[in-house]
């Protein structure tokens, strides 16, 4: 008798995350609601001072990306039920700390990109934000050999922000 009350109480709680399932509710976090069923990304350019000629589209893609593989979103062209825009604002080195035996000792990269997120549908999640991440290293490391990783790794985290906002609502 235990041993049936054990499997029916797992049966009643796989039953109840089936239907909480069915009726919009995610385990996964995703808070998109039933009626979006498009996303349209559209090319970010890069309008900094300092242009990586390569991080647009690398950007871009990688935003694509995130959305394909983590919601049950269909990517279009254009005019979809959410609408991804915007641009790379700042793209910039600068000294960050300074010891006197050397001068600079770390430098500060830093990447900005403004997005601009629209649901006709849902007026009320549309966004504008410029979402800015920053890391520091060695001065005496040539920026030029180190440029791709530490581009990739805050482009990273500016599309996981920007993820974040449209299908999380953080």
């Amino acid at each position: 008798m235990k041993r049936f009350v054990n499997y029916f109480s797992y049966f009643m709680v796989l039953s109840a995350l089936v239907s909480c399932k069915s009726c919009g509710y995610s385990l996964s976090g995703i808070n998109i609601p039933a009626d979006v069923k498009s996303i349209s990304v559209q090319f970010f350019p890069n309008k900094a001072q300092l242009v990586n000629p390569v991080l647009s589209q690398k950007f871009t893609e990688q935003l694509k990306d995130k959305f394909l593989r983590e919601t049950s979103l269909t990517l279009i062209n254009s005019e979809g039920d959410f609408k991804l825009s915007g641009e790379i604002v700042n793209y910039r080195i600068e000294p960050a700390a300074v010891n006197s035996s050397t001068g600079t000792a770390k430098n500060k990269f830093t990447m900005s990109v403004k997005a601009v997120f629209e649901c006709p549908k849902h007026k009320d999640l549309n966004f504008t934000e410029e979402i800015t991440k920053f890391t520091q290293f060695d001065a005496s490391d040539n920026f030029q050999s180190i440029e791709n990783t530490l581009s990739e790794d805050l482009s990273k985290q500016i599309i996981q922000e920007i993820f974040n906002k449209v299908a999380l609502k953080w």
